[in-house]
């Protein structure tokens, strides 16, 4: 399984902050942590947590039952829910919160998620860009619970991997901007990485490359865009990326 590198332990945990009584974390990996040591969660348990974690709202036990146990029947889901709630309070009783109809994650519960959100969102505009950003880029390349299978996180899942991306992309261009060119090129590698196909991230490259002056670089990365698109998927870069091609040409 997956595990945070300290670069990006390092990040979640300036993020969640050092007084926070627990910390959830999610990427890449699961983990409950009160001061230094790890909860022993089942897997259901582990399910139900990262399921309110990332409803970040009240959800009602039919709804949490149907969703984690939704192969069996109702009153088989509802026991094997009031079963996992048991052994989550034999563990830390103030994990989940309970009423008799809804479930929640109680407080104060540090989540890693929310905190990587807030970073990408203020980072894709005006927020301040941190002295270092290599412990950033290697959050920003972490998927969510890559090793889990569960139908109901795919949402999830695809909405931190579009928001990582484009925060790739943009911290990119905004580093190129500052002439931190190192971490720029860092940044807009790593979302190339992550979806090679993805015709932004290589446009994010070769602006990084323009603005370096390195007009070598941004036709070598044009050049091999032009036979990823055509090899994969049949297509011609975007027209956007043609400009990008007229930049190079116009300035030799």
């Amino acid at each position: 399984m997956a595990r945070p590198t300290p670069r990006q332990q390092g990040i979640a945990e300036q993020s969640t902050g050092p007084d926070d009584a627990l910390v959830l974390r999610m990427l890449p990996a699961f983990a409950v942590r009160e001061a230094e040591n790890d909860l022993p969660l089942s897997r259901a348990a582990q399910r139900l947590v990262v399921f309110l974690a990332l409803r970040d709202r009240p959800v009602r036990r039919a709804e949490a039952a149907h969703v984690l146990w939704g192969e069996v029947s109702g009153e088989q889901s509802a026991g094997s829910l009031r079963t996992t709630l048991w052994r989550v309070g034999q563990v830390h009783r103030g994990l989940v919160g309970v009423t008799p109809e809804w479930l929640s994650l109680a407080g104060p519960v540090a989540v890693d998620v929310r905190a990587a959100f807030d970073l990408a969102r203020s980072l894709t505009t005006t927020g301040e860009l941190p002295a270092d950003c290599a412990p950033v880029t290697a959050l920003l390349s972490t998927d969510l619970l890559p090793d889990w299978c569960d139908d109901w996180l795919f949402v999830f899942r695809e909405r931190w991997r579009q928001l990582r991306l484009h925060t790739l992309e943009r911290l990119a261009e905004r580093l190129a901007a500052k002439g931190r060119f190192v971490e720029a090129v860092d940044a807009a590698l790593t979302a190339v990485e992550g979806e090679p196909l993805r015709e932004s991230a290589h446009r994010s490259l070769i602006r990084v490359h323009l603005l370096e002056g390195n007009h070598g670089e941004a036709v070598r990365v044009y050049r091999a865009l032009v036979e990823l698109l055509r090899t994969e998927l049949g297509v011609a870069p975007s027209p956007g990326a043609r400009a990008l091609l007229g930049q190079i040409q116009r300035a030799r």
